[in-house]
């Protein structure tokens, strides 16, 4: 399990970061970890001086994947009563539940990719609004290797972020991908060079979120992803 200093939560003006924070573990996550994320997003989203809500990771890594040697979950188990039928564990199970809060974030959402961004990490990143990386990230899910299978929300995120064609290597063979290569299937908006330091020179994009307006953006935010997440109809009556 891993301590309450795992996460940090560091407000510059109006851009709250939430930052992994286990660099000698290559910010791999565990259900601690998955708690504290769901946690510190649903206070972003309630608190009305947050108007972008960054994620990234101190050390080498944005984030290795699931913390294969972690331990009990401390505290209450927020599973319980709550397991399905499945060999996943308390982990990834809780994953769908907090990836699921962060994609529905009112405020804006950026992801900082460097280093290793695979597993659990991958799957957070695809349910941001905008994916920021290095040239060098190592950046997919490469579990497939391992017999394991995306039971842990990206396997709805990904085809709907990026065409059939791009989707296959990326799922069924677990190829990762560069900077350039993931900007070029459209799942990242934007490569900075390799070493860059991500919360330092992407400040500018933060402040351009920052100046737009935040009720236009979470009715703007909450139509597109009911129109993704529904029929055609449905989306023409939805209303925020």
């Amino acid at each position: 399990m891993s301590d309450d200093t795992a996460l940090a939560v560091r407000d510059e003006g109006p851009v709250r970061h939430l930052i992994l924070n286990r660099p000698q573990k290559l910010n791999a996550l565990d259900l601690d970890q998955h708690v504290r994320i769901k946690d510190a997003v649903e206070a972003a989203g309630d608190d009305d001086s947050v108007r972008v809500l960054v994620l990234s990771g101190e050390g080498r890594a944005f984030c290795a994947g699931d913390d294969l040697t972690a331990g009990a979950p401390q505290g209450e188990d927020p599973m319980r009563d709550r397991r399905v039928d499945l060999d996943l564990g308390a982990g990834p199970a809780f994953l769908l539940e907090s990836a699921a809060v962060l994609r529905a974030c009112p405020k804006p959402t950026v992801v900082l990719l460097h280093g290793h961004a695979l597993g659990s990490g991958y799957d957070y990143s695809l349910s941001c609004d905008f994916r920021l990386a290095t040239e060098d990230v190592n950046y997919g899910d490469p579990r497939i290797h391992r017999a394991l299978w995306a039971a842990e929300g990206w396997s709805y995120k990904l085809p709907r972020l990026a065409n059939q064609s791009v989707v296959t290597p990326i799922a069924y063979l677990g190829e990762t991908m560069d900077g350039p290569t993931a900007e070029a299937c459209g799942l990242v908006h934007r490569v900075y060079p390799a070493g860059a330091d991500l919360r330092l020179v992407a400040k500018p994009f933060f402040n351009e979120l920052v100046g737009l307006d935040s009720r236009a953006y979470a009715e703007t935010k909450a139509r597109i992803l009911a129109s993704v997440d529904t029929d055609f109809e449905h989306a023409l009556a939805f209303t925020p």
